[in-house]
């Protein structure tokens, strides 16, 4: 048997982190879907149910965006699920007494993460469970940051820089999605959230032009709320470079069944959607 080359175990470590698919043309539109991997680490053994570690993951959102390659958009997609590391948290959004040490920093965890257990490490599933009986090692879960956290910010971070380095601006999308009704309070969600830290991190013209088309297929569009934007537009928006951020959530509702999670035929009409804003950016990028 041929020996692995050192090339191919290294892409084979880079395969278990993401999947990048690049766009038919080329164009300044990054999507990333960071929520949505499937593949569990082997060492990631949590002893809480599977139900509820998988159910906390965006599902499908891969097949909702991969269309858009046609129109230039390229895609990048977290293969590792967001229960192991969620690189849409800030690194110090980690709560300091789910450890069995001292970190060697200063954490700062949010107030609405450790309410929910989903901070940059996941303590409690999809139904408030906790995920793990003890203390998460130290060593651990600094690998976890290390080995995927990092990983994925940075292929991120360089797929922009380029973008902008050739076209002069480029555009990043973070498609996730929700579900119909919030889990605590009991409110009916809109059918599609746009976020970007009220106006931190786009312009006008670029929120304007991925709602229009939304509303074009008869969604309505809300803003910034339930969900303003998190990590992955706070590490990677710049409007002072010309790198433009824009957080979409996506009701689940609208392309599956949420009990049993069977697509239905609404994953056509979003990925529509998608293949329509990789094309309007590709042709005429909002100014």
């Amino acid at each position: 048997m041929q020996q692995q080359s050192a090339h191919e175990a290294a892409q084979a470590v880079v395969n278990s982190i993401y999947r990048l698919s690049p766009g038919d043309k080329d164009s300044p539109l990054i999507i990333d879907v960071s929520r949505s991997g499937t593949r569990y680490p082997p060492e990631f053994l949590p002893p809480a149910s599977f139900r509820a570690l998988h159910t906390k993951i965006s599902p499908y959102v891969d097949r909702i965006v991969l269309p858009s390659v046609a129109e230039g958009a390229t895609v990048l997609m977290a293969e590792f699920p967001p229960t192991l590391v969620d690189p849409n948290r800030p690194v110090d959004d980690l709560d300091p007494d789910c450890l069995d040490a001292e970190w060697p920093s200063v954490l700062k965890p949010l107030q609405a993460s450790l309410a929910s257990g989903s901070g940059l490490v996941h303590t409690l599933g999809s139904d408030y469970t906790p995920l793990y009986q003890g203390k998460l090692s130290v060593t651990d879960v600094e690998r976890r940051i290390s080995d995927y956290y990092r990983p994925y910010h940075h292929a991120l971070s360089e797929l922009l820089a380029k973008k902008r380095e050739k076209f002069g601006r480029a555009f990043q999308l973070s498609c996730h999605s929700m579900s119909s009704i919030g889990p605590k309070d009991g409110v009916p969600r809109p059918p599609i959230c746009l976020g970007d830290l009220d106006g931190m991190t786009a312009p006008t013209s670029y929120v304007d032009l991925v709602a229009r088309v939304f509303r074009g297929q008869g969604f309505e569009v809300a803003f910034n709320k339930p969900f303003r934007g998190n990590e992955l537009l706070r590490r990677h928006a710049s409007q002072a470079k010309r790198i433009y951020s824009l957080q979409v959530e996506m009701r689940r509702d609208l392309y599956l069944d949420e009990a049993t999670r069977e697509l239905n035929a609404g994953l056509a009409t979003l990925q529509k959607c998608f293949l329509e804003i990789a094309a309007l950016i590709r042709t005429a990028p909002p100014a």
